[in-house]
């Protein structure tokens, strides 16, 4: 990680699109968009709408991952931490290229439908092959956190559970006031439902 502090390689920006795609793509399969829209649909809108999110985690992700290190001792510059985090997303680009373009190719639309689970069941290979599928995708998971647990501490010079407190504070920052604001907001759409 080092050496990418000190190099500053480009293409930082499509390393965390590609990242946020990956996670687009396995958070849209689970809510079965297929049963309503056709695949070329379903792809274009996570194409386009990862782009969105893209933007968001390239300029506001690094300051807030900058401000939480700092809070912690951390020495990383916004442009560090920059490089860092979209370092992290290189396993997400493995998910892409094993995991998601063999399934697309394998399983089409039905990645994205309920019908999915029930025709997988239905055959000993398929199972098979999405148990290995699963099995990469835990694994790729796994390597992404201390990927990105070990990037963020090098660029911050500090300690990985240092890291992990900074990452830490940062999702209570956007998450703490996001359900105060959540639970104020509950209340009054059900009672406006209701009545």
């Amino acid at each position: 990680m080092r050496y990418v502090l000190d190099t500053k390689p480009g293409k930082l920006f499509l390393l965390i699109y590609l990242g946020i795609l990956v996670t687009t793509l396995d958070r849209g399969a689970s809510n079965e968009p297929g049963d309503t829209m056709n695949l070329f649909s379903i792809l274009f809108t996570y194409i386009i709408g990862s782009l969105f999110f893209t933007a968001i985690a390239y300029y506001i992700v690094p300051l807030l991952l900058r401000w939480t290190g700092s809070l912690l001792g951390g020495r990383g510059t916004t442009e560090e931490v920059r490089y860092a985090y979209a370092y992290s997303y290189i396993p997400y680009v493995y998910t892409l290229i094993f995991i998601w373009i063999p399934s697309l190719l394998l399983f089409g639309i039905n990645n994205f439908t309920t019908e999915y689970a029930h025709s997988i069941y239905s055959s000993s290979t398929l199972t098979n092959l999405m148990f290995i599928f699963n099995l990469l995708d835990l694994i790729i998971a796994i390597w992404a956190i201390f990927t990105t647990i070990k990037c963020l501490a090098e660029a911050h010079q500090f300690s990985s559970w240092r890291s992990l407190g900074a990452i830490i504070i940062s999702f209570l920052v956007i998450f703490i006031p996001l359900f105060i604001l959540f639970a104020l907001i509950f209340p009054i759409l059900i009672n406006f439902v209701v009545n």
